[in-house]
């Protein structure tokens, strides 16, 4: 029993002087007083800039940090470093800090805050570069790769792309020595200038803007410009049919419906109906509006579906540059003489219509069906830009598309027409689509 005492006692013992080396462990620091602990930066980035790089980090753990330090290493193993002042950097919930004069290339960065007693954070990394000459040298330029000039006097200009482009700025100088300059955002593309001018050799420089996404860049970096010349080359569009609007320009304008046809708006529907004139009326004529002013250089026709007779052979292609003489008057442009009467020619040309030009189509050997056609016109004029157009018909295949001579299906007097003397009988015309060619402007691009 007595053992069990001492042994009671010995353990109290013991158990004392155990809590008394905690507590004396403990006194040391809480002597000190009260340790508030320096926050680290939180949601470290590194913005990429020109020459530069910019820390950013959110302030959420900064309470008693009064410096900021900035170690980075670059892919070398060359290290710098540089202190901020925190309160000179906060720019709302965030602290920017930026790197000026950091040589171009790849860094890893190290950053830790401190308080005013010295005492350090945790230490927090990212990766981030600076950019400069030898970034921007391997970056694609935007460039004019095709001009095409519309038949409203429009440049259309397509543009080469580059990826990381914010914007670019074409100059162009023209025959006029004048300088103009345009500017747009985007990565390329194409971009219309309306009222373009006739431009020869057209000098051109384009300078592109980038913005380094990849380097979450912050600076815009301004690429080596690139100088183009532009010759002018004649190109054969074809004309948008869908601008192309039916007129009754004459008196003795062919509405085109006979035999249950559409009518002259038939022939610029690319549809199966079909555009029939009246009989006994070939010579004769129908009318409409181009939508646009153009230099017509070409003709190309669909024929009727189920016969190959009557199909369009010769035929003229009168013009007007506008109406604004009006209807009526010794100028006005209604003509009263019909497409058969010898008088038509000099009343249209008293009306101040034009000729554009002449043409015929060529038909294969035995023929197909539908016929099918096409004909650069002759003896044409440009001195003017016609958008008001008379076609007229002036001779078709016979009705039956009997085997006569080749030389009356061919060339200029080709195909039989009302009052010829040969296979007597009605002579109309009919047609399913028709299309037409006009002038363009293009450019080489150098």
């Amino acid at each position: 029993m007595k053992n069990k005492k001492w042994l009671g006692l010995i353990a109290v013992l013991l158990i004392v002087a155990a809590c008394s080396d905690i507590t004396d462990t403990q006194r040391k620091f809480l002597d000190m007083g009260e340790i508030t602990y320096v926050g680290r930066m939180d949601s470290v980035v590194a913005l990429g800039g020109h020459g530069r790089a910019i820390i950013v980090a959110k302030n959420t753990y900064l309470r008693t940090a009064t410096q900021c330090v900035i170690k980075w290493v670059d892919y070398q193993g060359a290290s710098n470093e540089k202190a901020f002042n925190i309160k000179d950097y906060i720019v709302g919930d965030y602290t920017r800090m930026p790197i000026e004069g950091l040589p171009e290339g790849d860094y890893d960065f190290y950053i830790y805050n401190v308080d005013q007693w010295g005492d350090k954070s945790l230490i927090v990394d990212c990766h981030g570069s600076s950019y400069g000459d030898s970034y921007a040298r391997i970056q694609p330029k935007i460039a004019v790769s095709s001009i095409t000039v519309d038949d409203d006097n429009a440049a259309h200009i397509t543009m080469s792309n580059s990826k990381m482009a914010v914007k670019f700025r074409l100059t162009y100088q023209g025959d006029n020595s004048e300088e103009k300059t345009i500017e747009v955002n985007g990565t390329g593309g194409k971009l219309t200038i309306p009222n373009w001018g006739d431009f020869n050799n057209l000098q051109m420089k384009v300078t592109t803007y980038i913005l380094p996404s990849d380097k979450l860049g912050v600076d815009t970096l301004v690429l080596p410009e690139v100088t183009q010349t532009a010759k002018q080359t004649i190109v054969d569009n074809d004309v948008d049919k869908a601008r192309i609007v039916p007129m009754q320009l004459t008196k003795n304008d062919d509405p085109g419906t006979a035999f249950g046809a559409k009518g002259v708006a038939a022939l610029f529907d690319d549809a199966d109906t079909e555009c029939w004139g009246l009989n006994v009326s070939a010579p004769g004529h129908f009318c409409f509006d181009l939508g646009v002013k153009a230099y017509l250089s070409a003709a190309s026709i669909v024929g009727r579906l189920d016969y190959p007779g009557w199909d369009v052979v010769k035929f003229q292609v009168w013009g007007r540059e506008s109406l604004d003489d009006g209807k009526y008057g010794s100028t006005g442009y209604y003509i009263m003489a019909s497409s058969q009467s010898p008088s038509f020619e000099t009343e249209a040309s008293t009306r101040k219509w034009k000729k554009v030009g002449n043409g015929w189509f060529k038909y294969t050997s035995p023929r197909s069906n539908p016929q099918t056609s096409k004909c650069v016109f002759t003896e044409v004029d440009h001195s003017f830009k016609p958008r008001y157009i008379l076609f007229r018909v002036m001779s078709v295949l016979t009705p039956n598309v009997v085997p006569v001579p080749d030389t009356q299906y061919f060339g200029n007097e080709g195909g039989f027409y009302y009052g010829d003397g040969v296979n007597t009988g009605n002579r109309s015309f009919c047609i399913r689509e028709l299309n037409f060619k006009a002038l363009g402007v293009s450019y080489i691009i150098q």
